[in-house]
């Protein structure tokens, strides 16, 4: 990999750690053994982790840039934090829990170059999306793989998974923000994603940068998950939605949960989903001025997606 030129670095990597000592020997050798030509800056953003982690990537990783945050600040506003240090006019953010396959960067880099129409490009994710299958938003707006095989280089979708993918400096810029610092985790990069796709951007896959993914390896609580996941996701149809697809949305949110009521009512994540339900209740309100000022802004209607 090619040493950053200081003030002229084209490719910011931001992996985000908390307590990942135990991923990050792999996540970060496989980074920065990639075969590229640009200057590229790698950076470890930490979210205040107590396993000691920091001082192994300080003494393992010497080419590693460490950013050390003191305190948790969750998925979204970490990674909005560690933005902050990139000079990248392309910045890509992996997940700790990842390997990267040989080639991984430099399709994806390729990929970017090729295809300027997409602003935000991911790679496929193995073992979830074996075959080239793309993640994509199911009518629920729940995170789903397709089960169809992609054979296109590039392949669209609503969804771009936040555990790897590169998004444009410039498009950041026109977003206003990269996530949503309230959603803490889950869901921000549905929310992410929807915003693009409605303010006339472009989400693809790329078929040939490929990179293993140990899914939960911030291994977050069920019930917390599934809590953050439903306020989110609720939240995110509320801000960005036309009000009669937002309701449509809660109704079939309302049908799944008290299908779980019926079939387990006292799983971490049926509670989990009652809790979000309650807790989208009590602060959806705090959204009402951006919900009137993106839909003013919108390029595509909800129909699109």
């Amino acid at each position: 990999m090619v040493a950053p030129e200081v003030g002229h670095s084209k490719i910011s990597i931001i992996i985000l750690n908390w307590n990942g000592k135990q991923w990050l020997e792999d996540c970060l050798t496989s980074i920065l053994h990639q075969d590229v030509n640009e200057p590229i800056e790698v950076l470890l953003v930490d979210n205040g982790s107590t396993d000691d982690s920091v001082q192994y990537v300080k003494e393992r990783f010497s080419r590693v840039r460490v950013i050390e945050l003191g305190k948790n600040y969750g998925f979204a506003e970490g990674n909005n934090r560690g933005l902050k240090y990139t000079q990248g006019e392309h910045v890509i953010f992996v997940n700790m829990d990842t390997k990267a396959e040989n080639g991984w960067l430099k399709n994806l880099l390729r990929a970017a170059h090729q295809y300027p129409s997409y602003q935000i490009l991911c790679s496929i994710q193995l073992p979830a999306q074996a075959e080239n299958r793309v993640m994509s938003l199911n009518s629920c707006g729940v995170v789903t793989v397709t089960p169809q095989e992609s054979h296109q280089p590039i392949t669209s979708s609503l969804f771009a998974s936040g555990a790897c993918f590169l998004i444009r400096r410039e498009w950041v810029e026109k977003l206003g923000y990269l996530f949503d610092p309230y959603y803490f985790c889950n869901a921000e990069d549905v929310e992410t994603s929807l915003r693009t796709i409605l303010m006339g951007g472009l989400v693809g896959y790329v078929r040939d940068s490929r990179i293993h993914h140990h899914v939960g390896g911030a291994q977050f609580p069920s019930f917390w998950t599934f809590r953050f996941r439903t306020r989110n996701l609720l939240l995110t149809y509320y801000k960005l939605f036309e009000p009669k697809n937002f309701a449509r949305m809660l109704l079939a949110h309302f049908v799944y949960i008290a299908a779980g009521l019926v079939a387990s009512p006292r799983t971490a994540k049926t509670l989990g989903m009652i809790k979000g339900l309650v807790d989208f209740f009590t602060c959806f309100r705090r959204y009402e001025t951006y919900r009137r000022r993106f839909i003013q802004k919108k390029k595509r209607r909800d129909e699109y997606v």
